[in-house]
């Protein structure tokens, strides 16, 4: 399209300069247009569409950016999570209304109109925008399909609700599970590290279950489909208990990685982190992987200077009459002798964007309780490096 504006024009002209910038702004657009187009993957840009229904108004999953918004949070046992929605679904319609070109704050607008039901036209970015960056596989130790008991992280111990869900041991000694067996996010996760497993008396509500237990948390309960299959759960699981940590291991070598090498981060960019005992703040620019923060003096860093493990930590936004700065956050640690953290970000925006991403990364790693590992060893590798 380009090649066909042609000018007669005088190189200084006026005129010229204009047909110059016209251009310029013929390019940006047909390469924005390439963008969408990418990430959309598709002649109409959907790759599914998704339907949200609530009775309480509570839909269960966040959305952060603008101009696309992205779902940054799915909560578990939530319409959205039956639904089928994905984290880092890029929404293009809601209930009809083309939201790409939209600002956050109009989606949600659009998105509250729609009453008790969401009609959610999306684009996956699994395999778009991580092509370059996904793991190699590894082989699990073990994997399958278990029932697992719904509702004890409400306090419902006994609850006779059962989902299917596709669990799979890895030889990092973690216990990974997802919605389906095609999924390759997972939505929960646990260190099997000094856990005890142990078999349920026949009134739990399913034959062949088992608990999972830190002796901390609250436990997972768990069923399999006959007398076989839970042997062999039994046997791995107990044998990955006993084994050393070695997530935590490789959590430590991320330390000396730059950050560009962490695979698939669940966020990253520049934050104003404030120093130990309320000296000031300094700018960091920082990666967040499985709930472990890592902390860079620039993007251009070849080694982090120290890490945050934030496993049974909770995210706060804070007033900028607590902290001093505007949109700022805490992140609260489980224990008092731990240490407690505080950010700021650019924006409010940005603000919601890591909110929401670390909410979700600590989530997955504390999905039987508390945090699934001794916090004083997670401590110990922070008193490492100066954070």
């Amino acid at each position: 399209m380009i090649e066909l504006i042609s000018s007669n024009s005088p190189p200084d002209s006026v005129r010229r300069k204009l047909e110059e910038v016209l251009k310029l702004m013929l390019l940006v657009w047909a390469r924005e247009s390439f963008v969408i187009s990418t990430l959309s993957n598709g002649t109409h840009g959907v790759d599914k569409t998704v339907v949200v229904k609530s009775d309480s108004g509570e839909f269960g999953f966040r959305i952060h950016g603008s101009k696309p918004v992205v779902v940054a949070a799915i909560e578990p046992e939530t319409p959205a999570e039956s639904s089928g929605l994905e984290v880092g679904d890029i929404i293009i319609s809601v209930n009809g209304v083309q939201v790409l070109d939209k600002h956050h704050t109009e989606v949600v607008k659009i998105a509250h109109d729609g009453c008790e039901k969401l009609e959610l036209q999306v684009a996956r970015t699994i395999g778009v925008l991580m092509h370059e960056q996904l793991e190699p596989p590894s082989q699990p130790i073990f994997s399958g399909y278990l029932w697992r008991q719904s509702g004890q992280a409400k306090g419902a111990p006994n609850t006779k609700k059962w989902v299917r869900r596709w669990f799979s041991l890895r030889p990092d000694n973690c216990l990974y599970y997802y919605k389906t067996e095609e999924d390759s996010q997972p939505v929960g996760a646990m260190i099997m590290a000094k856990h005890t497993v142990d078999l349920c008396p026949l009134d739990i509500g399913k034959p062949f279950a088992f608990k999972v237990d830190s002796g901390e948390g609250i436990p997972m309960y768990v069923a399999a489909d006959s007398e076989e299959l839970v042997n062999k759960w039994l046997n791995l699981l107990r044998q990955a208990a006993t084994q050393d940590n070695q997530w935590l291991d490789k959590s430590a070598r991320c330390l000396y990685q730059s950050p560009g090498h962490i695979l698939r981060p669940d966020c990253f960019g520049h934050l104003l982190k404030l120093g130990s005992r309320w000296c000031g703040w300094s700018k960091r620019y920082c990666v967040l992987k499985d709930a472990c923060l890592y902390f860079y003096q620039d993007a251009n860093s070849k080694s982090a200077f120290g890490m945050a493990c934030l496993h049974g930590y909770k995210v706060a936004s804070m007033s900028a009459n607590a902290s001093g700065k505007k949109n700022s956050f805490e992140i609260i640690p489980p224990e008092a002798k731990l240490r407690h953290y505080y950010f700021c970000t650019e924006s409010e925006m940005d603000k919601k964007r890591w909110i929401s991403a670390l909410e979700y990364s600590i989530d997955r790693w504390i999905k039987s309780g508390q945090a699934p590992t001794e916090p004083q060893a997670l401590f110990k590798i922070v008193l490492l490096v100066k954070v």
